[in-house]
């Protein structure tokens, strides 16, 4: 069975988005062959699926791959910018390598290794405390499991493998529908405030009062925003598929859009444009530019499950930033939610003003 999944995934890997090969991919990998993997493909039926589920379900996780130590350790460099300018040596706040001393050029340092900086007490504690995961898996990943058997047979008895679809006779488990709880329009302005002074403040805007979905915000493009016009076009995305970074057409058929923005949001993302630029000219030829609208200081991008995902929720509350949007667009339409007025509802739902000029 192992080897006509491994045929099937090869013929029709082309068909389907990258992310969803990889995924059946890992599906196969991890929850399918090490307990049904020898057996032939004659030899499933129903019960047998039914079966893998019941243990998936019980003890189906996968331990997660240890991190691997960084292949080159960051030194100590003299960097100048294009006016000859003696710049900060490695100022990235995403990383753990950091250094915000300009170097004199004849500094012992340069070229020693930079010391990694450690965890904070509370960064420390809360990486301690996290709960162990259970043995078993989600109920929807079990799913997703199914439906790639349920494919993968479908074709099977087309190609005279199998001579019908039996995992159709099988009983995946239901998955639990979980309660959504939402930010108020407190809550998300005092985030707001808290990250006013955030190198990714802008994104966080545009995620409450947009709704966009946090693949959008890692693939939006510098081209693709129109400030004149209050409009954002949502080209192409940025997800992660087994821990590596590629770009796909979205999540549903109408992924890609134009966004009308709110004036409030506009002047927060033109406050971001020009930091852009001022990085881009200060850090010189050591600048990559690869188009996006939310980059690190030297114009790398961030990983879209790390820093768009780090401030998600505030203290005393699970509920994530885009659900606000829906809550106060609905709340000041008549006709129901729409993407772009919670900007307007931000900026005049108090008579004194909270927010700061962007």
């Amino acid at each position: 069975m192992a080897v006509a999944l491994e045929d099937w995934l090869s013929r029709i890997e082309h068909s389907v988005k990258p992310s969803m090969a990889r995924n059946w991919r890992n599906y196969s990998a991890y929850y399918v062959n090490p307990y049904i993997g020898n057996r032939d493909v004659r030899d499933i039926s129903g019960e047998v699926c039914d079966a893998l589920y019941k243990k998936l379900l019980a003890e189906g996780r996968v331990k997660a791959k240890p991190k691997t130590k960084r292949a080159v350790q960051p030194v100590h460099t003299r960097r100048l910018g294009p006016d000859g300018r003696v710049l900060l040596c490695r100022p990235y706040r995403y990383d753990s390598a950091r250094c915000y001393r300009r170097h004199a050029e004849n500094d012992p340092v340069i070229g020693q290794p930079i010391r990694l900086r450690k965890l904070g007490s509370k960064a420390a504690s809360d990486k301690d405390s996290r709960k162990p995961l259970p043995p078993g898996l989600e109920p929807k990943t079990v799913v997703n499991t199914h439906r790639m058997l349920h494919r993968a047979w479908e074709e099977f008895t087309a190609w005279g493998w199998a001579k019908r679809n039996v995992v159709a006779e099988a009983h995946p488990p239901r998955v639990p529908r979980k309660s959504r709880r939402f930010w108020t329009v407190a809550q998300l302005r005092a985030f707001l405030q808290r990250a006013r002074h955030d190198r990714f403040f802008a994104l966080w805007v545009l995620e409450a009062t947009t709704g966009m979905r946090r693949s959008e915000l890692a693939g939006s493009l510098r081209d693709l925003l129109d400030l004149e016009a209050g409009t954002l076009d949502i080209g192409p995305t940025r997800v992660v598929v087994d821990g590596r970074v590629i770009e796909s057409d979205g999540k549903t058929e109408n992924a890609q859009h134009v966004l009308a923005l709110d004036p409030f949001t506009v002047a927060v993302l033109t406050a971001h444009v020009e930091m852009v630029d001022r990085e881009r000219e200060e850090f010189g030829p050591d600048y990559h530019d690869l188009g996006l609208l939310f980059r690190g200081e030297n114009g790398l991008s961030p990983h879209p499950t790390r820093s768009p995902a780090r401030s998600r929720s505030s203290p005393g509350t699970r509920a994530s930033p885009t659900s606000t949007s829906t809550t106060c667009a609905a709340a000041t339409s008549p006709q129901g939610a729409r993407r772009g007025s919670t900007g307007r509802h931000l900026a005049s739902a108090s008579a004194t003003r909270t927010w700061p000029s962007p």
